[in-house]
């Protein structure tokens, strides 16, 4: 099959969020038995050029536009008036403005012409504005579905006022960009059933279009268990998330006390990327902070246990499914289980939803080695079957050929 893979960002091991992680995942998965071309921009994040050269080096068929911020200040004004002005025209969110570089609409209109593909694919709606091949079958990957909330009535320091009236006004525009993003697709791929519901609920003439199916991830080494250090209870969690932020002062502030009143001599880490000011002074007793940290795996083999008490947000957990490929016991809320619970078996996950029933579960688990060991191999076991590149790549190729049919295209592959 020759397919078409349009992304906000490159695919790499350790980028910033789930994205890139699981975008070099489906690379390989559906490269192995068909003709893949990816296209995409890379910025200013640090690594991110570095990984578009590397793939780009390997001989894949990767394009990527340059998004690094200009050299000169006149180019950067020039760029900002830009971005700035097509957010004032109203419609489309941040988001959508900023991934969808004008570089890439070019680079897309010259593949458009120089070759045929049998499926196009765009990852997340933010992507979903660009101008696709005509009459080529396409399939969004909706990442995260926001639904309508109410105003954040909590604005915080007036210096801030302004970020968050910027910030409440795009999110006004979300649920709407997503559902005429929605329309534009033959089939719209989640990773989760309350996901799936929520397109249902705001958009209910698409539903018969929407097919679930969880990622997949490039498997890391097992944990080597000897390099556990006793009574480290770990969370991971990009910060500019706002579910993670929440989980982590839910964790420091509730959860870790109990805890620690059952097992004196556990530790919190609390490991990630942007954390703000609040998240910082969480450290103190028992709560250690390792902000932008290089390397995540030392950390997730010193875990006793693993966390993620996520209350809020849709979409699959990343970092739920790293620890359980690495082969750790994982303690997380029924929220934090969506996209490990679409197989016939239970996932090898501790699940509670309250802060008592939370820090019981992680304290039984910290005196309890044997535990630990059985579900470290159930987890690695799990993640093998069902989350590996090539078991994530049939189950799109599924819902590709479905998109084709429906459009009376034809693929090999």
């Amino acid at each position: 099959m020759k397919i078409l893979i349009v992304a906000p960002m490159v695919p790499r091991e350790g980028g910033s969020g789930a994205i890139p992680i699981l975008l070099l995942a489906q690379l390989r998965g559906l490269g192995a038995d068909n003709e893949v071309t990816f296209l995409s921009a890379f910025g200013d994040e640090a690594g991110e050029a570095e990984a578009a050269a590397e793939l780009t080096a390997a001989g894949l068929d990767v394009h990527f536009a340059d998004r690094r911020l200009p050299a000169t200040a006149g180019a950067r004004w020039r760029r900002r008036l830009r971005l700035g002005g097509a957010w004032l025209r109203g419609g489309t969110p941040w988001r959508g403005i900023w991934f969808a570089d004008p570089g890439i609409q070019a680079l897309l209109d010259r593949l458009a012409a120089e070759r045929r593909f049998d499926v196009v694919v765009v990852e997340d709606s933010a992507m979903a504005e660009l101008r696709l091949p005509a009459g080529v079958p396409a399939v969004l990957t909706e990442h995260e579905v926001l639904r309508p909330r109410p105003v954040d009535r909590h604005p915080g320091r007036p210096r801030h006022w302004p970020r968050w009236a910027l910030g409440e006004l795009d999110w006004r525009r979300r649920p709407g960009f997503q559902r005429r993003a929605w329309g534009r697709f033959d089939r719209v791929l989640v990773f989760t059933r309350r996901d799936a519901d929520s397109i249902a609920e705001m958009a209910p003439e698409l539903a018969p279009r929407v097919r679930v199916s969880p990622f997949g991830l490039v498997l890391p080494n097992p944990a080597d268990p000897a390099r556990e250090v006793p009574g480290t209870v770990l969370f991971v969690g990009n910060f500019t998330h706002q579910p993670n932020r929440d989980a982590a002062l839910w964790l420091a502030r509730e959860i870790m006390p109990a805890v620690r009143a059952r097992d004196p001599g556990a530790r919190l880490r609390i490991v990630g990327s942007a954390p703000p000011a609040e998240i910082l002074e969480l450290a103190g007793a028992g709560v250690e902070i390792f902000a932008d940290a290089p390397r995540v795996e030392p950390h997730i083999e010193a875990a006793a246990v693993v966390v993620a008490p996520v209350r809020t947000g849709g979409g699959m957990r990343m970092k739920v499914l790293e620890a359980l490929a690495s082969g750790k016991a994982v303690v997380t809320t029924s929220r934090g289980c969506e996209g490990f619970d679409c197989f016939e078996e239970p996932p090898p996950l501790a699940v509670a939803d309250d802060a008592a029933g939370f820090a019981a579960a992680v304290a039984s688990l910290l005196e309890d080695p044997a535990r630990r060991g059985e579900l470290r191999v159930r987890a690695r076991d799990f993640a093998e079957r069902h989350y590996s590149p090539a078991t994530w790549a049939a189950r799109l190729l599924r819902i590709y050929r479905e998109a084709i049919g429906e459009a009376g295209g034809s693929a090999g592959g």
